[in-house]
């Protein structure tokens, strides 16, 4: 399945997820579906020109995009949502049913729940980061877009930091149900994508929150 990535890096500061500024990369993809392009996820307001090359990538244009996820309503993974759209008329948008009234958008946001498709891709319910956060798998390929339900750091997958996860008990027993699926590459919104997740994931699990 071919997927193109669009990374761009921010700047935290200091006093929001802890005393000292936080440095940390924003990831989202374009996707090839039998039906067109998927965009997942539309990065933080600065992100437009690097989805449209990533667009281009794949052998298409805006004009090719048929459907955008967003794995949840944080800014950054929101916030080129109008530029998107905008430039790609023909987009259904989606995201979580619990998350979905909460987002701005031009047009509707479409609900999202445990088993749909959007595609090929099939929606897993991942709650706990907020409560309506979607994971995304391709059966496939094996690839689980992971959204923020993790994130993967020095080689290793890790919990979101809890300054922004809104029910921690719920965003763990959304880490065991991801572990449980087994897929073969997880694709991050925050880290590079690393070998053997699922290990890495399974030793996580059991330790305590935010270790």
């Amino acid at each position: 399945m071919p997927v193109q990535e669009i990374v761009r890096e921010i700047v935290i500061p200091a006093g929001v997820a802890g005393p000292d500024p936080l440095v940390m990369d924003v990831r989202c993809y374009a996707v090839a579906q039998p039906g067109g392009i998927v965009v997942i996820d539309t990065g933080m307001p600065d992100a437009e020109s690097g989805i449209a090359e990533a667009v281009e990538a794949l052998g298409g244009s805006f004009g090719d995009v048929r459907d955008i996820i967003l794995t949840h309503l944080h800014m950054d993974h929101v916030g080129s949502l109008f530029a998107i759209a905008e430039q790609a008329p023909m987009a259904a948008i989606y995201a979580g049913g619990p998350d979905s009234p909460d987002i701005r958008a031009p047009r509707r946001v479409q609900g999202l729940g445990e088993g749909d498709y959007v595609q090929d891709l099939q929606i897993f319910a991942t709650p706990g980061h907020t409560p309506g956060h979607v994971s995304v798998f391709h059966e496939g390929s094996g690839t689980l877009f992971i959204g923020d339900a993790a994130v993967s750091a020095e080689g290793g997958v890790e919990r979101s930091p809890e300054a922004f996860t809104s029910d921690a008990a719920r965003a763990e027993e959304s880490l065991e149900r991801i572990a449980a699926l087994e897929p073969e590459r997880m694709l991050f919104a925050h880290g590079a994508e690393i070998a053997s997740p699922v290990q890495s994931l399974a030793r996580l699990l059991g330790g305590p929150y935010g270790s």
